[in-house]
Order: C-alpha cells, then sequence, then structure tokens
C-alpha cells in the first residue's frame, strides 16, 4: 500500500553490502560504487514497478535518505556504518550536501494567538474527518460552495524542510492546524497567515493524522503516533509531554495509519517492516502480525492489543540459503480505524501475508469488539495473497513466497455509511480494484460489488473512498505495478469514480487526464490519493500533480490546479509542488488544505502544504 517508501526499499538493496564493507574514511565516490554494483540493476529498470526509479532516488533529499538509515525503519542496518558512510551514500545519489534545514525565526507567529482552545470548533480530525471515515464535510464546517469553488485560489503555502512527501492530513480547530512531517517534526500553524506558533519533535516520522481533545481539567491535548509506534499525549498550550508509550510489540512493528479517538480510548493500527526486511536473504522472514491497540488517552496505559493473525508464528523451513523461515505472518493494519458506535465495533482493513501458509485474516475487513478487542467477523476480499518485496528484484530473491501473491491488501481504511434506505453498510475498496459493499450486521456479507479498475500493487484503489451517503467515491490510481497479473484480459482505467451505494452501480467516472504528463517525468495520469466530499463537490488529488474538484452530479471538472511548481511559503523555505498522493484535502471555514509531493515509486516529489480559500471571504 501506501505502505512502504523507496528509501525502504533503497536501504534494504544495501544491506548486504553495508555490513561487508569497511570504510575508514569515505569519500563520496565510493557511495557511487555502491550504488553502481548493488542497485542499478534494479533501480534502472521499471519492470516490478515495485523498485523506485533513479530519477526517483536522486530527487529525494540526502536528509531523507540518512534518516532512512539512522532513525527510520532501517535503522538496525544502518548500525552498521558510520555517520559519514551514511552521508556519503546520500549524498553520492543526490548529487547535493547534507543538510538538516531548520525553520527561520521568520516563520513563526510575531504575536502570540489570543484564541482560546475550543474543541467545539473542531471542523476536522482524523483521516476521514469522522469516526465513521467517510471523508464527508457537511456543509456548515466545510465554509465552501459549490458555486465559489471556481473561484478559489491560493492564499498561503508552508514548506517541509528537506521532506521528499508529504503524507500527514492537518486537523483544523478554530484558527489552529495540526499536521506532522516525515521526520518527526509537529507544527502547529495558524491558519490565517501560515506562520508557525510552535513546533515538537518526535523520535521518528509521522505519517498519520494528529488528534485533539480535552481533558478532565479542560487542558488541550494532542494525541498521535510515530513511526516507531510511540503514542504521545502532547499538552497544546505547553509543549509538554503529558505521557509516551510504544504500543507496538515487535521491533519491526511501525505506525503507517492515523489513530481513531473516542471517548477515552484512542485506537492505533500497527503495521510492519518485515515486509521490507524480506528483501534481504538473511533475515528470518517472518515473525510480526499486523494489529490493533487500544490505549488510555489519560494515561497511554494498554487497554487490549488485537493481533490480526491468532497465536505465533512456527518455523516453516529454510530458505535457499539456509536461512530460518516463520509463518503465519503479515496481514498488517496500514491505515486507520473506522468506530461503529451503535455495534460497539471498531473495523480496520488489512494486508497481505509475508510468508505461506496464509491466513484468512490477510486482504481483509475485520471487526472486532471495541470494549474487548475480540474479533467479531472477517471478510476475506483475496486469497492466498502472500508477499515481500524480495518479490520485486531480480537478485536475493530467497524470501519471496512462492508462488508469490499479488499484492492485493485493503491499503484504506473501511467506510461506515448510512445510505437512503435508513441501512447502514461498510464500503471498502482494494488494490485489486474491486469496491465492495458490506452488511455489518450479517458478519460482513457482500451486499454488492463492483469493479472500476485492473488493479496492481499499487492500486487500484490505495488510499481510501469518500461518500456523502448517496454515492461512493473511489479514486482508481491502475499503476504499472503488477506482481501476479490476475486480471491479464482487463484494460486499466484510472480516474475518479462514483458508485451508487444501494446498487454498486457506475453513475459517472472521470478518466484521468493524461495530456499533464506529456514533458513531466515521474508523472502518472491516476488518481490514487483519497477524495474528499463536501455537498456537490468531490476534491481528489491526482498523481499528476493537479487537485480538482469535481460535480457530484457528472463528474464534470470545477476547479483545477497545477501544484508541480515552485512557491513562496510562509515559512521561508523552498517549496515544490509534486505528486499528490495518500491523504485527500481537507476541507474546513472557507479553507482547503491540499498536501503536494509524494516521491515514493516513481511519483513527483515535493514538500508542500497549500491552502487555498476565496480572497477576502
Amino acid at each position: 500500500m501506501h505502505k512502504i517508501s523507496g528509501i525502504d526499499v533503497l536501504a534494504v538493496l544495501l544491506l548486504g553490502l553495508f555490513t561487508t564493507v569497511q570504510v575508514a574514511c569515505a569519500q563520496q565516490s565510493e557511495g557511487e560504487v555502491i550504488f553502481a554494483e548493488s542497485c542499478a540493476e534494479c533501480h534502472n529498470s521499471t519492470q516490478s514497478g515495485r523498485t523506485p526509479s533513479v530519477f526517483s532516488l536522486t530527487s529525494l533529499s540526502p536528509r531523507a535518505i540518512v534518516s532512512a538509515l539512522e532513525d527510520g525503519v532501517m535503522q538496525s542496518e544502518g548500525a552498521a556504518l558510520n555517520r559519514v558512510q551514511r552521508i556519503m551514500v546520500a549524498e553520492s545519489l543526490t548529487g547535493r550536501s547534507y543538510a538538516e534545514t531548520r525553520l527561520p525565526e521568520t516563520a513563526f507567529c510575531s504575536e502570540q494567538s489570543a484564541e482560546v482552545f475550543d474543541i467545539e470548533s473542531l471542523y476536522w480530525m482524523g483521516f476521514g474527518g469522522n469516526l465513521e471515515g467517510t471523508g464527508f464535510q457537511p456543509s456548515d464546517r466545510a465554509g465552501l460552495t459549490v458555486s465559489e469553488i471556481p473561484s478559489l485560489e491560493l492564499l498561503w503555502a508552508f514548506a517541509f524542510p528537506d521532506a521528499s512527501e508529504v503524507r500527514t492530513k492537518p486537523t483544523i480547530v478554530g484558527e489552529l492546524a495540526l499536521f506532522g512531517d516525515q521526520f518527526g517534526m509537529v507544527y502547529a500553524v495558524d491558519t490565517n497567515t501560515g506562520c508557525v506558533r510552535w513546533t515538537f519533535e518526535a523520535d521518528a516520522g509521522i505519517r498519520g493524522s494528529i488528534l485533539v481533545d480535552v481533558d478532565d481539567n479542560g487542558r488541550p491535548l494532542a494525541y498521535f503516533v510515530d513511526f516507531r509506534t510511540n503514542a504521545y499525549a502532547l499538552d497544546i498550550e505547553a509543549g509538554t509531554v503529558v505521557w509516551k508509550e510504544r504500543v507496538g510489540w515487535h521491533p519491526e512493528s511501525n505506525n503507517t495509519g492515523s489513530p481513531t479517538l473516542y471517548g477515552n480510548n484512542l485506537f492505533i493500527p500497527i503495521s510492519s517492516m518485515e515486509v521490507v526486511m524480506g528483501g534481504d536473504p538473511s533475515y528470518e522472514c517472518c515473525t510480526s502480525s499486523g494489529a490493533v491497540a487500544a490505549v488510555d488517552k489519560r494515561t497511554g496505559a494498554l487497554l487490549w492489543y488485537h493481533r490480526v493473525i491468532p497465536g505465533y508464528p512456527e518455523e516453516a523451513g529454510l530458505n535457499a540459503l539456509g536461512t530460518q523461515l516463520w509463518a503465519p505472518s503479515g496481514a498488517p493494519v496500514w491505515s486507520s480505524p473506522t468506530i461503529d458506535l451503535s455495534r460497539g465495533r471498531v473495523y480496520v482493513g488489512t494486508g497481505e501475508n509475508y510468508t505461506r501458509p496464509t491466513t484468512t485474516t490477510s486482504d481483509a475487513i475485520i471487526a472486532i469488539e471495541m470494549e474487548t478487542g475480540e474479533i467479531s467477523w472477517s471478510f476475506q476480499g483475496t486469497e492466498s495473497d502472500a508477499f515481500t518485496m524480495a518479490c520485486t528484484g531480480f537478485r536475493n530473491r530467497q524470501n519471496c513466497p512462492a508462488p508469490p501473491g499479488p499484492d492485493l491488501d485493503f491499503g484504506m481504511a473501511p467506510i461506515l455509511v448510512t445510505r437512503e434506505d435508513g441501512r447502514d453498510i461498510l464500503v471498502v475498496g482494494q488494490k485489486s480494484g474491486m469496491v465492495w459493499a458490506l452488511d455489518p450486521d450479517a458478519e460482513g456479507e457482500v451486499l454488492w460489488s463492483a469493479r472500476v479498475g485492473k488493479g496492481s500493487a499499487l492500486g487500484g484503489i490505495h488510499w481510501g473512498m469518500a461518500s456523502d451517503g448517496y454515492l461512493a467515491y473511489a479514486a482508481n490510481a491502475d499503476r504499472d505495478a503488477v506482481i501476479v497479473d490476475v486480471h491479464p484480459d482487463k484494460e486499466a482505467t484510472p480516474g475518479l469514480f462514483a458508485l451508487d451505494l444501494m446498487t454498486g452501480d457506475i453513475v459517472w467516472s472521470a478518466p484521468a487526464p493524461r495530456d499533464t504528463c506529456e514533458e513531466r517525468q515521474g508523472c502518472y495520469p491516476a488518481n490514487s490519493a483519497a477524495p474528499t466530499v463536501i455537498p456537490g463537490a468531490v476534491f481528489a488529488g491526482g498523481l499528476d500533480g493537479h487537485i480538482r474538484a469535481y460535480s457530484t452530479n457528472d463528474g464534470q471538472i470545477l476547479w483545477d490546479f497545477d501544484t508541480v511548481q515552485e512557491f513562496e511559503t510562509s515559512n521561508g523555505i523552498l517549496g515544490k509542488g509534486g505528486s499528490i498522493d495518500g491523504p485527500g484535502p481537507v476541507i474546513a471555514n472557507g479553507l482547503v488544505f491540499v498536501n503536494s509531493g509524494y516521491g515514493q515509486f516513481g511519483q513527483i516529489p515535493g514538500n508542500l502544504l497549500l491552502v487555498f480559500g476565496i480572497p477576502d471571504n
């Protein structure tokens, strides 16, 4: 899914060499040799679609590459290198000097805000904007009408220092926007001007949304989880940590999706980088399981921990190099949990298994009892799907399950929506290109299904959908990343689709424009990022870097803005837009917040949060 970065894959490909190469005084030229001898063969090929291109790697910042080896998912392997060696590799790949850019003093607000934190002024929070994950913003919170959309103009832009991707979705409360970055920095920004009120540095990158609430004494707190599964409660006014607890139980546990907050419970999805580690033939693949953790928001204490794969792995033979293999494993929870208050359940989507034999809880939608963490029911979209990054290489395929699966997981969070007839349904898209409607009252029975795309390891439906209660809006990527072609007779159909919630019929489709990518390297005519819908219009970003608003009536484009350009920014950092992938836009209080930049798997890198509105509104 949206889960593994090009940086992560690079670290795996270099792993075997890093453990043997000894450099007393590293020089940049040696980094070029390392890449030419150990990496170029895979990165110069586009056969798998999952291996980042040379363009993608050279477009990253040196800091981003070093961070992956030093503070990210590959820190255990990066420990075999000294800091000079890490920087040498990064600088040779990018052709740029290593730097850690900090915000200038001019980026910070010159005056303290007189605004009093008011949880009642919460306009948007979490990946889907509500507990049900619908991505729908009603008129009173959107503050934007269909007639105003063509008049949207850029009000200000915020650049993330040294970043090559923008993954977190802003939370908007009053005139405060909260979001994180790939290096672990949390920003509190004034929505009127883009000036920074305060920052906080976490231990690792932040990929999910930041949540807000008040404690029993009315103190405003921010809750978030970093990539290493450290969960934080932060005093918003004082900028101090109230509590901090690591949630993941496995050494390679990660957090890649947004947590969800209800009552005193914080529900945290747990994924794993073992799917990347499996690319190393000496790694004992694999022993992790996807999970959901419930913690007490007041203390960080663990309430329950649901393992997607019950029990623990057992020995499952040796690979060709004699390395011990383990099974069952995998089924990570890449995305945000969805809350069903009336039924007292938490719904999550899961990914593929890493080893064989596979389980029935991979590539599945799982219903979990909110109070106990026990499974209620599960629905599996694709059976027998086992995959690691070893399956994408030309060498070192020893940890690729035989036969390899197509990697068609549920990367998005399920949507709980009430239809016109008053019936609740779960709607979810899969990387297979399928949209499923499930009955939450009949153990996930399929009410209807519809195919909107050919499907592939990079989507299909990758990050999410949205629904206004009448239609479901699916962004279909159909990238050319096919591990196993399960539908060789079908054509790719990238674009935006609207489906009738009653029947699953496609009401309209808006194919992704192709003329925008003619002279743009790293550009793909496809929709992958999750859409966001307001009454009358659905907003969706493209891998071509355009943000567009479509009429919910017929899919006609109401507004189109090309983000792939340089911008002056409110924080004084050089900003450039790129592909729009991952989280969808946030529409709140008359403003449209758009992430621009996603330098993974060959897309166009960028480092911007763009904020649009109606001038003088």
